[in-house]
């Protein structure tokens, strides 16, 4: 910033002066110090507050002592009957006075008179506290400054109308005013009680700050400071020391005590008005969660409506602040969505609350999205980035906190942060498990039907991304081994091929992975049995022949044994050991039986499981008859000597 605009922030022009040509060269004001805070302050902090700290004001008898001494003597009839000190400031460029000058009666000392043998003194307090002649004053629309002059005048006995003619043409600048404000009004008792000070011979001093924002939020903090010093013309420069000031300043961002500025000042040979300008920003109440309701929302975008007509806060933050109430909107209707989701959970179906916890979901992205949109659109702009941006956060961390408090809530915020994350990154690749941990997130909360998703912009946008995941995972992860197990002849190799497959995808968050791999499985599946179908239509064929001859085999068997228990063992009198051979031979004879009507009867359907199943029967009944008879002959040889 260029020191001529430094200046004009800070109170450039202060002009001790008389009230006339030839003493305005007499007395002067002197820069001696100047401050600038190193903070950069932006168009938003558009409003200024002046404070004014005079110190040594009893040296200005040694001002005007010196002037009066180090003159001619043709001069010295200027100083003749001094009744006073004025001192007063004149502001422009601001919002309150429009196109009217309006000056600020800062101080008025009284000045004992010299004689013969007395030089003059003023009668001052010997500790006069700070005025604030103006706080919070908004700066022209054109204008992120203020101008001001400041002015000491020397009346004499002989020059009162010129203090009248002075206080005459301010009144006469406030009448001019079509609807002027309370603090301008309260000039007009200021200059009364200079009048009424003044007729008394009193000290008068500055009284009724400016105000016109009492009670509102602002954020204030130290701009500049400027210390001028009051000496006659022909005096040197006093030489400050500034290092303890200095300190003091940069430490000091909203402001210092009286005192302490005296300390670090340490100046005591003329008179020094101090200067202190400090610059504001406006600032609406912060909200909590809890706060925000659809009432307080509104009451919210009256207070900003009724700000911005009052001049308290610029066409960027009144923007800032409406598309902010807009983000607090959706936050409530999050709360609402979130309060109909608890209250009704245990009492809904899993196909409601499917679809009031996607609800959930829905004004949360919609809140995350606008709150990411925000921050890019506005990614340069003063007023949000220093304003409204810690705001936004503060609401997404209470909506965050509400969504830590349920399983189903907690998944669905991983999830929108997991979308959010990938429509950052459209054409970005993943690793595998890069994409197994996305799908993870994706697939935690248990989903409405597609169709349902299908008509709503966010479900949309989940199965897309969904879709280009498991796309990817496929073709890096699956892809080779599916495609060759489609192809695979059904061996035993292939067999474990894929059961290992199976297994592989058993363990992935991809779902369309799962699917291709189980089809290429049942494909191969399907092969395998009309494989194994084949094979044992060729069994049955086999088993048909077999048990064709076992069958006559059996019958014959039998018959033998039906003639040795005739003639080797009579009727009434069998032991009790072939008595119960004999009922076992009776017993197969029936199986043997049924072994004929299996073997006659083909299976109901050519299918792998009917047709083994039917193979097991046969084979099954001619090995238990083989054993059957077998055991006969064992128990009695005799019974089984037929050719």
């Amino acid at each position: 910033m260029r020191l001529g605009n430094i200046g004009r922030i800070c109170l450039l022009f202060l002009l001790l002066c008389s009230f006339n040509t030839r003493a305005q060269v007499m007395i002067e004001t002197r820069l001696g110090y100047n401050y600038l805070d190193k903070f950069e302050f932006t168009d938003e902090w558009q409003y200024l507050t002046t404070d004014m700290y005079l110190f040594n004001a009893g040296q200005f008898t040694k001002v005007i002592n010196e002037l009066e001494q180090g003159t001619t003597k043709a001069r010295r009839r200027d100083y003749i009957n001094l009744e006073s000190l004025f001192i007063s400031a004149q502001l422009k460029n601001a919002k309150l006075f429009g196109q009217e000058p309006v000056v600020y009666p800062l101080y008025n000392f009284a000045l004992e008179p010299a004689n013969d043998k007395k030089n003059y003194s003023t009668r001052i307090s010997d500790n006069i506290d700070a005025i604030r002649i103006i706080d919070k004053l908004p700066l022209a629309a054109d204008e992120r400054n203020i101008d001001a002059t400041v002015e000491a005048k020397l009346f004499t006995s002989d020059s009162r109308e010129l203090f009248f003619n002075i206080i005459a043409n301010q009144l006469t600048n406030i009448a001019k005013q079509v609807t002027p404000q309370a603090a301008m009004l309260s000039l007009v008792g200021e200059f009364g009680n200079l009048i009424r000070n003044s007729a008394q011979r009193k000290e008068y001093k500055f009284s009724s700050t400016i105000r016109l924002y009492e009670g509102q939020n602002f954020d204030t903090r130290l701009h500049s400071v400027r210390v001028y010093i009051f000496v006659p013309s022909f005096a040197k420069l006093p030489a400050l020391r500034t290092p303890r000031l200095t300190e003091l300043l940069s430490n000091s961002p909203q402001g210092f005590e009286r005192q302490k500025l005296e300390a670090a000042l340490n100046y005591k040979d003329y008179p020094v008005l101090v200067v202190a300008n400090y610059k504001s920003l406006y600032r609406m109440d912060a909200l909590s969660g809890s706060d925000i309701t659809s009432e307080t929302i509104e009451r919210r975008r009256i207070r900003i409506e009724q700000a911005f007509t009052a001049g308290l806060v610029t066409e960027d933050a009144y923007k800032q602040e409406k598309l902010f109430i807009e983000f607090l909107r959706n936050f409530s209707d999050l709360k609402q969505n979130l309060n109909n989701y608890r209250l009704n959970y245990k009492n809904n179906s899993p196909e409601v609350n499917a679809k009031t916890l996607f609800t959930v979901i829905q004004e949360y992205k919609r809140l995350r999205a606008l709150a990411g949109q925000r921050d890019r659109e506005f990614s340069r702009n003063y007023t949000y980035q220093r304003v409204f941006k810690n705001e936004y956060s503060t609401i997404l961390a209470a909506a965050d906190s509400y969504l830590e408090t349920d399983y189903n809530l907690k998944n669905g915020k991983e999830l929108v942060n997991t979308v959010l994350d990938l429509e950052q990154e459209q054409t970005r690749s993943y690793s595998v498990a890069q994409r197994e941990q996305y799908l993870s997130k994706l697939y935690a909360v248990e989903l409405p039907t597609p169709e349902f998703l299908a008509s709503t912009l966010e479900g949309e946008g989940i199965y897309r991304h969904l879709n280009r995941l498991e796309s990817a995972q496929f073709n890096d992860v699956y892809a080779k081994e599916v495609t060759r197990l489609r192809d695979a002849a059904p061996t035993e190799e292939n067999i474990t091929l894929r059961n290992t497959l199976l297994e592989k995808a058993n363990s992935t968050k991809c779902r369309s992975c799962r699917e291709e791999v189980k089809l290429a499985a049942r494909q191969f599946n399907q092969r395998l049995e009309e494989q194994q179908l084949e094979k044992e239509k060729v069994r049955l064929q086999e088993l048909n022949l077999q048990a064709e001859r076992k069958i006559l085999a059996y019958l014959k068997q039998d018959d033998c044994m039906d003639n040795a228990f005739k003639t080797q063992y009579p009727s009434e009198a069998l032991p009790e050991y072939v008595q119960r051979l004999y009922e076992k031979k009776v017993e197969l004879k029936k199986h043997v039986a049924e072994l004929d009507t299996l073997y006659k009867t083909p299976p109901k359907e050519l299918k792998l499981e009917t047709v083994r199943e039917h193979n097991q029967r046969l084979n099954g009944f001619m090995r238990r008859l083989d054993q059957a008879y077998a055991d006969i002959c064992t128990a009695e040889k005799n019974l089984c000597g037929c050719e």
